[in-house]
């Protein structure tokens, strides 16, 4: 946290000069000067002053049908969505950038906005003056306490009904030692002992000490000096483009091949594609994260709170970290800047925040041998990739967006950085308390076990298959019995049917019950007669074990199915509902779906709900190895014949 704050402080007069650029799209991010303006013209209207925090400003989009309407050189609206903090009281507002003035200002009751980035620096002075915290460190060994020494996390505190805290806004805290760890701070937690904070009050409400347990040594820097490379050594590779890229920018748009997309970065959903259109059709109106929903499986009482929403709770765009060339993205990459209001509306800098990059897939993109005549013909491989990467905590996020010229695009996510641990005694499975330490985890280190969790990400499909007018259709793969006189006794053949409200399209994948999910233009035909339509195809995803009724997934409700189809709202943006911190459950999805309403012949928004249960292994310590996942759009009769045939050849 103090190195991120340095690194704005140090960045911010010389990248704030170039991060204010003209906007040219209604559709384009809130720019640095925006951000100020919002603040000025709330504070000149009486809706806020110098301690009012700004838990979010975003751009609130135009209505859908004017973005389609609209021609360059034509005026738009710009108007920002903003949610406010004045002590302990919540507001919504809208501010129209164009007049200067409020649209709107409510008050919002019963609900907690996100954890602020101010509130990340407070809870560890709060933590480190508290006299019961001081004593239960000095129990543990500590007889000087150096507050550089620890490192103390403000965690969402997630709801379970308990009486003391209900109508706080609170975190829960814990900390970690930070002598001799280097670069992985993750190492040295301080186990067994949780605080209770309330953010408005400032104030620690309760202290929970299980009782010490030995503080792990340092065994897992990984900075240049302790890294030991293969041996042999492995040596270089680099891609280039002799001629340059490919793609080209248009404002915030990217133009590759027959691909058109636009780009923004918000701070809670991070990188959101509008307006993807292939050879001039429109495939996605927009693409995001919505939500995503990391618990853990450990029931002591400095774990069985943890079920972190990182987008709704934290924003995983306000954890986007700078891209690395050569690590993080090829050298060749383009990297892109941008700003966020933070907490006091100031804008705040990103750099190198999103890469964009081609890259050869090393596969042929089709290939065929022809054994009759030894003829050959195929074409290479090749995708369009705009990857941010959020750190939040001790987890690292790659999120990708990656085109295909076969129209397909794919939303990958990989998991990477560190397992968060508990101390325990045991160094090794031969102890005696070895059985215990590790109910809920896997000893990943000596005195460490990496807690058994989940992660699940909800993913918003705005699809415009060849216009607004869609269907949404499962093809059902089924089983035929064949007559007692054939060879064959058995085959597979699809039945189609289109899917005509909300609770018939609440889906799960199934190995014995197979379907393909697709949605299907109204109006267009390819030239063979069928309708033109995009499928949904998967990776290996789960589902969340625990029980219905249990207060985390109550609150994360889209995690029940892996796919939820609902008519286009612009007001549904997020599947768990707009303020997830400290909920009670029930928001989002659960509740526009109770209505069931008609899905046919509409827009239609797909929710695909990605996950995956993480059993802790050895192989995650001291770093852990990405862990991608994905989900992908590809044409189904989308086109009359394939595209790729048209591919460039090698050279």
């Amino acid at each position: 946290m103090i190195l991120r704050r340095t690194i704005l402080a140090l960045v911010a007069l010389t990248f704030l000069n170039s991060a204010t650029a003209a906007v040219k799209h209604p559709l384009d991010g809130l720019q640095a000067d925006e951000y100020l303006a919002v603040r000025d013209i709330l504070v000149a209207s009486g809706d806020a002053d110098d301690q009012t925090l700004f838990a979010m400003i975003r751009l609130d989009e135009p209505p859908k049908s004017d973005v389609l309407a609209w021609t360059e050189g034509e005026e738009f609206p710009r108007v920002a969505w903003v949610v406010l903090r004045k002590g302990k009281r919540l507001f919504e507002a809208r501010v129209d950038l164009r007049s200067g003035k409020p649209l709107s200002v409510a008050e919002v009751d019963d609900a907690q906005s996100s954890i602020l980035y101010s509130e990340f620096v407070s809870v560890e002075e709060i933590v480190e003056a508290h006299p019961g915290w001081r004593e239960a460190i000095r129990k543990r060994g500590y007889e000087q306490i150096n507050p550089d020494q620890f490192m103390c996390l403000p965690l969402a505190a997630g709801y379970f009904a308990e009486p003391e805290f209900e109508g706080r806004r609170i975190v829960r805290a814990q900390c970690f030692d930070l002598k001799d760890t280097g670069k992985n701070l993750f190492q040295r937690p301080i186990s067994g002992l949780t605080l209770v904070v309330d953010l408005n009050e400032k104030t620690v409400l309760k202290l929970v000490d299980d009782g010490p347990v030995p503080v792990p040594e340092p065994d897992s820097n990984y900075d240049e000096e302790s890294l030991k490379p293969y041996k042999p050594a492995m040596k270089p590779i680099e891609i280039t483009l002799p001629e340059g890229p490919t793609y080209s920018f248009d404002g915030s748009f990217v133009d590759w091949g027959p691909w058109r997309f636009h780009l923004r970065l918000d701070r809670r959903r991070g990188v959101i594609v509008s307006l993807a259109s292939f050879e001039d059709r429109s495939v996605l109106y927009q693409a995001s994260l919505s939500e995503m929903w990391v618990p853990y499986m450990d029931p002591a009482y400095g774990w069985f709170y943890k079920n972190y929403f990182d987008a709704g709770e934290y924003g995983f765009g306000m954890f986007a970290t700078q891209l690395t060339p050569g690590v993080d993205c090829p050298r060749h990459a383009s990297f892109h800047d941008h700003a966020m209001g933070l907490d006091d509306a100031e804008p705040q800098p990103f750099p190198g925040a999103l890469c964009i990059f081609e890259r050869p897939t090393m596969d042929p993109a089709w290939r065929h041998f022809e054994g009759m005549d030894g003829s050959f013909a195929g074409r290479p491989g090749r995708e369009l990739v705009v990857r941010m990467i959020a750190a939040i905590g001790n987890y690292d996020y790659v999120f990708d967006y990656i085109f295909m010229p076969t129209g397909a695009v794919t939303l990958s996510i990989a998991s990477t950085g560190l397992d968060i641990t508990k101390a325990v005694p045991s160094k090794s499975m031969s102890d005696d308390t070895a059985a215990e330490d590790t109910r809920y985890g896997t000893l990943i280190a000596p005195n460490r076990i990496g807690v058994f969790h989940d992660h699940f990400f909800s993913l918003r499909f705005d699809l415009d298959v060849d216009g607004q007018v869609n269907h949404f259709v499962r093809d059902r793969i089924v089983t035929k019995s064949l007559p007692s006189d054939h060879p064959r006794s058995s085959l597979w053949t699809v039945e189609s049917q289109r899917a005509r409200s909300e609770a018939a399209a609440q889906l799960d994948i199934s190995i014995e019950e197979p379907e393909q999910w697709r949605v299907e233009s109204a109006d267009r035909k390819n030239a063979l007669g069928y309708p033109t339509g995009y499928a949904v195809s998967w990776s290996s995803n789960a589902l969340s074990l625990l029980s219905r009724d249990d207060y985390p997934l109550r609150r994360a409700g889209f995690a029940r199915h892996h796919l939820w189809v609902t008519p286009y709202d612009p007001a549904e943006l997020f599947s768990a509902g707009k303020y997830p911190n400290q909920s009670r459950g029930g928001d989002g999805l659960p509740a526009w779906t109770a209505e069931n309403r008609s899905i046919e012949e509409t827009d239609v928004v797909l929710w695909y709900t990605l996950g995956f249960h993480h059993i802790t292994a050895a192989e995650d310590w001291p770093v852990l190895p990405s862990h991608p996942k994905s989900v992908t759009l590809r044409p189904f009769n989308f086109f009359d014949r394939s595209p790729v045939i048209n591919l460039a050849p090698p050279r």
